[in-house]
Order: structure tokens, then sequence, then C-alpha cells
């Protein structure tokens, strides 16, 4: 059985959408041996569009006997966030998949080095997983479906996946099976040739990362832009699902988390308390929530304590605070990216603040870190908790202004 693989689309191409968690992405493809396969058929978990855990189903169909066990090899590049769990076979053989550094190796160079319709170059941001399912002899029409349990660690965002089918010895050797020298090629056969068909390249998939966070949600950019580089986290929900809810407060000490992410500040937990706070408790050596976080935010000048020697770390923080504070880290860490508002400015939004807040505030609304607010014009609102959509748009404006 070997030859060629092929892949013919026949369903229409479009945009699926996920949101990232315990959905499952099922695409059914028909893969042929010599000959030609479909994509009869792509689902999304009944409809289910939340949750990190996704499963990609392949159902792959041979159309020509084998006269001796062979294996088939399936490649898939997915984004470097995500994980591949495990990948089983069932149908005509039955079993879990073997994953192949060694084939991996050669896709990453050989297979994205190859020019021609059945190749599209290397990606920046994604990797291989490829792997090979138990050898067995085929008769035309056995099929085998081919599913891969994939982690995405709750990120969101739109990806594009490659998708490639080839064949590989029965061994019985690791050596006979993973055979660079000689056998390299028949791994991803599929990608061979002016017409090549078993090849499913750049299918654009979009994630979103929490369950109640959608398109049309406030702040959903900014949100779903932090989410997808792993700077906000949800709350839990179950089965891999997870909720945003930016109508919540921020606390001080998820504040000093969150900048630290937007502004590349990287703490870790060999780092030296520059401070002890009385109220944030024992350390924990297996977390850097929320002591190391709040040490960094500190010892870049972005946070201060209280006169008592506590910082509070759980009380919600309020808008003219987070305002002070961004601005405060921006002057800091990247001098001459805020340009001071023209004696003339009309302050919009803050006016009510003390006067240092104030000024921060007026600085903030300038410089942009407030657009896509839905802030009071008037002078109010200041004094209020910061929500937690609040939040990630004027770190995400942040971000944007120094270019992160």
């Amino acid at each position: 059985m070997r030859g060629p693989l092929s892949i013919a689309r026949v369903s229409p191409r479009g945009e699926v959408g996920l949101v990232g968690g315990a959905a499952a992405l099922v695409i059914f493809v028909t893969v042929v041996l010599s000959g030609c396969a479909t994509i009869t058929a792509v689902d999304l978990n009944n409809g289910s569009d939340a949750g990190s855990d996704h499963q990609i189903v392949l159902m792959f169909k041979a159309d020509r006997s084998s006269v001796a066990p062979v294996r088939g090899v399936i490649g898939i590049r997915i984004p470097e966030t995500w994980e591949v769990k495990a990948v089983t076979f069932t149908g005509r053989v039955s079993g879990a998949a073997t994953r192949s550094t060694v084939m991996e190796g050669v896709y990453a160079s050989e297979w994205e080095s190859a020019v021609g319709p059945g190749y599209n170059g290397h990606k920046a941001g994604y990797e291989w997983w490829v792997g090979y399912g138990p050898a067995e002899t085929w008769v035309i029409g056995d099929e085998v479906e081919v599913t891969c349990l994939v982690d995405t660690h709750g990120r969101g965002g739109t990806y594009l996946l490659d998708f490639v089918g080839g064949i590989a010895d029965q061994g019985p050797e690791l050596s006979d099976i993973e055979d660079e020298a000689n056998d390299h090629a028949l791994w991803y056969i599929g990608s061979a040739g002016p017409e090549p068909t078993a090849v499913l390249l750049d299918e654009k998939i979009t994630l979103y990362s929490f369950t109640d966070v959608r398109p049309d949600t406030a702040y959903y950019e900014a949100i779903q832009g932090m989410a997808s580089l792993g700077l906000v986290q949800g709350y839990p929900t179950g089965s891999g699902r997870s909720e945003f809810r930016p109508a919540n407060s921020v606390y001080r000490a998820q504040y000093a988390k969150m900048i630290d992410g937007a502004l590349g500040l990287l703490p870790d937990e060999d780092m030296v308390p520059p401070v002890v706070f009385t109220d944030l408790g024992a350390d924990d050596p297996a977390s850097l929530y929320p002591h190391e976080y709040v040490w960094m935010a500190y010892s870049h000048g972005i946070v201060k304590g209280y006169p008592n020697g506590t910082f509070k770390p759980y009380t919600p923080i309020v808008r003219g605070h987070v305002v002070t504070m961004t601005v405060r880290a921006l002057q800091a860490l990247h001098a001459g990216v805020l340009e001071d508002p023209p004696l003339d400015y009309q302050q919009g939004w803050g006016r009510d603040l003390l006067p240092e807040h104030r000024a921060n505030a007026a600085i903030a609304e300038y410089n942009g870190l407030l657009d896509g607010l839905s802030l009071p014009t008037a002078a109010a609102g200041g004094d209020v908790s910061m929500l937690r959509g609040e939040v990630a748009q004027v770190l995400w404006n942040t971000m944007a202004l120094v270019g992160r």
C-alpha cells in the first residue's frame, strides 16, 4: 500500500470558531492511498465552544490493499503554546500512536524547506507533532480514525493548522520505522507531486479564551489578546473551561501580576524580597503569586505599600490607582514614550481625583491609555473599583504604546 496519499477538499473552507477550553475540534478526513480522499465534514464537538481541551479527529480510508503490514504516519503542525496529550487509532487498527522526534525533525527541516503546492514553509510560533500508528495490512475501503487530544492551555487566537499524511514500514525495529536515510520521504509522501492532496495546509481556526468573552463582549480584543499571550487567566469552571468575568473587580495583587506580564517583567522564586509586606502571608515556593509579582512591580516603582507596612493584596484596586500605576510604570521603564499634555489640554476624565492621580489621568488620556474604555466623561468615577475588562483594556493600550 505504499504510494501517494491524497486528500481532496469538497467542503467549503471558512473560519472555524471555538472558545478556548474543553471543546472539540473534529475534522473528518478520508485519506486514500494511491487514490483520492475528501474532507466530508467539519464539526466542533456538536456545537460546544468552550474549554482548553480539544480533539482533532481524522478519518482515514484505504483505496488499495497491502500485501504486508504498514503504518500510517500523521504530521500535525500546531502552535507552540499547545500540547498534544495523546493520539489514538481506532477502526481497522487500534491503539496509541507513537510519537517520533526523528520524524518531527525531518518535518521541521526537510519538509519546511521543500517548495511546491504541497508545502508552505516555516511558520514561526508553530511546531510539529508527528507519529505513526500500529502496523496492519489493509483492504480497499478499510478505515481508521485518528483522535488527537490537544490542550491549548486556554490560549485564544486565530491559528493556521497543517495536516500531512504519510506511511512507514512495519518495523519490527525502531530503526526500521524511523529510517531517516531511506524512508523519510514516505513519512510525508502526501505532499509530493504536482497536485498533492494528502496535505491540508493553513486551516484557519479561531479559539476564544473564555466561555464568557465573545467578539461582542466589551473589551474583547484586549482580553482575547492578553489571554492569547498567556498574560491573563480565568476562573476555572470545570472540564477545562474557564470564565474571565470581565465585570469583576481586580485585586491589587492581581493588577501587579497583570502589569508585570504586560511589560515583560519576569519574576522568579529566587528573587530577593525588596520589601516585607505584613499581609502577604507565607510565600508559596510553588507559586509566584502573589509575592514575586508584587515584589517585581514594587522593585520597578510601579506599586507601593501603605504606611502601616501592608500591601492590601486582596483589596479591589480603583481606577485612579490603576491609571497612576500604569503611568508610573511607563515613565520608569519606557522613558520618553509618554508625552505631556499641552497646557490647554481639556481633560475629560479624572478631574475629581487627588492632584497626583488627576495629573496622571490627563497623561494617560492624552497618550491613548484610556482609549476604548466606557468611562464617564464628567469628573466622576476615579475612586470606583476598576473592573477586569477595564484593566485589560488599559494594559492592552499600554502594550500597543510600547510595541509589545
